[in-house]
């Protein structure tokens, strides 16, 4: 497990290198993304769990008790699972996601309590402008590209174990064991779907000289890890 961690905390460092080329209005006490419909995999559970230190843990756990039961999106299929559907041409119905259902109870005052820590779901959410000027994020289409690659790679690490709402995952990280390649599936859980090896990276004609050397990156990371097993 630690060497997967190590490597999605390495992924993490890549991709804010990555995304710094970009203009943001996104600021300190700007949460209008963090609400409860963010996902996340597994393995993302096992880097903060191994992450946080003293009660930290314990104070995530209360706070996601605090919160009570609400209506969260729950994916049906991952981001790889989305790239498969469109090599083999399925259409997918659509997901309802509504960020009126609330917002994140890790957050304090606006503030993300674990933010060093947080998944890819959370550190892609970024604009242009202000939110709440528009009422939508605004993303340079090459900044989205550079998102999916990402989160076809963090997927790809944890591929065999589980994806859903973050809140879920966090919420139910007993039902799971630990291992190598984060939180795996003890029994079938509705809530949950199982992560995929990359199928196709999604990447516009347009846009792959732009991430060739991001993508070439992310593969050397995901063979050091399979190299270490």
């Amino acid at each position: 497990m630690n060497n997967a961690v190590n490597i999605l905390e390495e992924i993490y460092t890549l991709f804010d290198t990555a995304m710094a080329g970009f203009s943001v209005a996104c600021a300190k006490r700007c949460s209008d993304c963090c609400t409860c419909n963010v996902t996340a995999t597994g393995l993302e559970i096992a880097y903060i769990r191994d992450r946080l230190t003293g009660g930290a843990w314990d104070a995530v756990r209360a706070r996601l008790t605090g919160a009570g039961h609400t209506r969260r999106f729950r994916p049906l299929q991952t981001t790889n699972g989305f790239a498969l559907a469109c090599m083999e041409g399925r259409d997918e119905d659509e997901q309802e996601n509504d960020p009126s259902w609330g917002t994140c109870p890790l957050l304090e005052n606006g503030i993300c309590t674990i933010y060093p820590v947080r998944p890819l779901g959370c550190r892609v959410m970024m604009s242009t402008t202000p939110c709440r000027q528009s009422g939508q994020a605004d993303m340079p289409l090459l900044a989205l590209t550079i998102t999916t690659v990402f989160m076809q790679f963090v997927e790809h690490l944890d591929a065999g174990g589980v994806y859903g709402n973050f809140l879920d995952l966090l919420d139910h990280a007993g039902n799971f064991y630990l291992d190598c390649n984060g939180f795996q599936r003890k029994e079938i859980n509705l809530r949950f779907v199982e992560n995929l090896s990359i199928p196709a990276l999604m990447i516009p004609p347009e846009h792959i000289e732009k991430t060739q050397n991001i993508v070439q990156s992310l593969g050397r990371m995901i063979r050091k890890s399979e190299s270490k097993g």
